[in-house]
């Protein structure tokens, strides 16, 4: 067995492992471009539907091409579109928003939270196991995030630093 070969050893650098990892993060990665774009233009619900709508036709014509059924039953049609009103259409209605009043930055280190939420209810519908290390970690974002925020709040102009003006 070579070193590449053995149990446990990263194989990223291989193009089968790399190669999807960059590529999608220069797509993930350039999605602040399109919604910095987009604020202003249109209201944000509108961008967020618009894009949403040309990713669903992307994906159907992907499935199409490969000759895939886009048939679901009821039971799994209700659990996508719960999933799909939580996780996309209210997770991005915020986070647009929230671009109006706070950095971009600020907002993707925030978005970054959502694997905390998303594995605890694992936890609770799916009975998938969380460790006590992903707990003490999801403590320490969280306080980190918080330290970023009132670092972000004091630095902001007194006028600025009321929930007022938020609105």
């Amino acid at each position: 067995m070579t070193e590449a070969e053995q149990p446990g050893q990263a194989r990223f650098w291989q193009l089968d492992v790399a190669g999807p990892f960059f590529l999608v993060a220069l797509i993930w990665g350039s999605t602040w471009l399109v919604i910095k774009d987009q604020i202003g233009s249109v209201p944000p619900s509108w961008s967020v539907t618009w894009r949403f709508i040309a990713a669903a036709i992307g994906m159907a014509a992907v499935a199409m091409f490969r000759r895939e059924s886009l048939r679901v039953s009821n039971t799994t049609l209700k659990v996508a579109a719960l999933l799909g009103l939580l996780q996309f259409v209210m997770n991005f209605q915020f986070v647009y928003r929230a671009e109006h009043h706070l950095t971009s930055g600020i907002v993707a280190v925030v978005f970054g939270l959502l694997v905390v939420p998303n594995s605890l209810m694992a936890w609770v519908f799916l009975k998938q196991p969380v460790t006590r290390a992903f707990l003490g970690g999801s403590v320490v974002a969280g306080a980190g995030i918080v330290l970023l925020l009132l670092h972000e709040y004091r630095m902001a102009p007194p006028k600025d630093r009321s929930l007022s003006a938020l609105r």
